[in-house]
């Protein structure tokens, strides 16, 4: 009897949730109007560079170990859109690790009842080939960030030590 191989699929971005946004706002106006509305902190961090002529605006905000993770990103900038999405999307806010579907529901409907903003949804991730590109680079920014901040940190305590 052959044996049955088993393969195992798995999601390359997994317990994420993405709401897409569409706003006349600016980066640092909708940053503001989600710490009040939602009770975070979001902190503007360098911004994000998928190509070498390109920036678009990064928010970071993480809730703790073992907790969510959310970064608020914009899809254009002054000169030109990262990618278009279909509604028009102006910003993304990517939740990271597993939130109950009550919370994203909240989330959403507070992101809604924000003053200025037209359109919020949820993006399939399965429907929406384009996303996978730009998550790997969200994640990729985030990881030379915490990186970059945790050799800080590092340098710091050496230097206090002396």
């Amino acid at each position: 009897m052959a044996k049955r191989k088993t393969k195992l699929n798995v999601e390359p971005f997994d317990d994420i949730q993405i709401i897409g946004i569409t706003t006349p706002l600016a980066d640092y106006q909708l940053a503001w109007h989600l710490n009040k509305v939602l009770n975070m902190n979001f902190v503007k961090f360098p911004d994000i560079t998928p190509n070498d002529n390109d920036f678009y605006s990064f928010y970071y905000y993480d809730i703790g170990e073992n907790a969510n993770a959310f970064n608020l990103v914009a899809l254009s900038n002054s000169q030109k859109k990262w990618v278009n999405f279909s509604p028009k999307t102006d910003y993304l806010l990517v939740i990271r690790n597993f939130i109950q579907e009550e919370k994203i529901a909240d989330i959403l409907k507070k992101v809604k009842n924000i003053a200025n903003v037209s359109y919020a949804y949820r993006i399939n991730l399965d429907e929406n080939n384009m996303i996978d590109l730009v998550l790997e680079e969200i994640e990729f920014h985030e990881i030379k960030i915490i990186n970059q901040q945790r050799r800080r940190y590092q340098q710091n305590d050496l230097n206090g030590q002396l």
